[in-house]
């Protein structure tokens, strides 16, 4: 009998907190992020978010997702990423991890700034999955960030046994949209004005 690792529930977080999970919807509607008031459209039959722009509904990745809170980040600053998912299944060596900050668009995500790690999974023989994290943190650069860089993503794969997958293919992929509001990249002078002016 050969026992194959199951993974499920894959997921991340923002800022190192207890990782989210995620609620299905049960039926077809519109949703608003309360943080940014951006209107997305879920389509339950598809199972494909959309998000509306300019009069227009564009699918998001299907592995993109609308970012349950924003962080504020600026140059030089640090995000912390977790992912999560539960598992059953043998012991796994050497799982590969990659986190990137970029763009998520049509051409799939431009990876702006990442680090890829390594991570065990333990053996869980039993029949009720266990949660397992993994973290990296990223820096942002002093210099050179796009006002673009909001999205976030997670992949993961290989190991021995394998979970499958490539650094390519990966074998799960899971991302935020609008993850980041990105502050300091340009000068910002607010309220200007005379202060006061008096007779010497």
């Amino acid at each position: 009998m050969t026992l194959t690792p199951t993974i499920t529930d894959f997921a991340l977080s923002l800022g190192g907190a207890d990782p989210v999970i995620g609620q299905q919807l049960v039926a077809s509607g519109w949703y608003v992020d309360p943080a940014t008031g951006q209107y997305y459209y879920y389509d339950v039959a598809q199972n494909q978010w959309y998000v509306y722009a300019a009069g227009y509904l564009y699918a998001l990745a299907a592995y993109m997702n609308p970012a349950p809170k924003q962080e504020t980040l600026a140059p030089g600053e640090k995000l912390k990423i977790t992912l999560s998912f539960k598992y059953v299944g043998v012991a796994v060596t050497g799982v590969s991890a990659r986190y990137a900050i970029g763009v998520s668009g049509a051409g799939g995500f431009d990876e702006k700034v990442y680090t890829t790690t390594t991570f065990n999974i333990p053996e869980n023989l039993a029949v009720t999955p266990i949660t397992v994290t993994n973290t990296a943190t990223l820096t942002l650069p002093t210099t050179g960030v796009g006002a673009d860089w909001d999205d976030i993503y997670v992949k993961i794969w290989g190991g021995t046994p394998s979970i499958g997958g490539s650094e390519v293919f990966p074998a799960y992929i899971y991302g935020y949209e609008n993850a980041l509001i990105l502050i300091g990249l340009a000068p910002a002078i607010t309220e200007f004005k005379i202060l006061d002016f008096v007779k010497v």
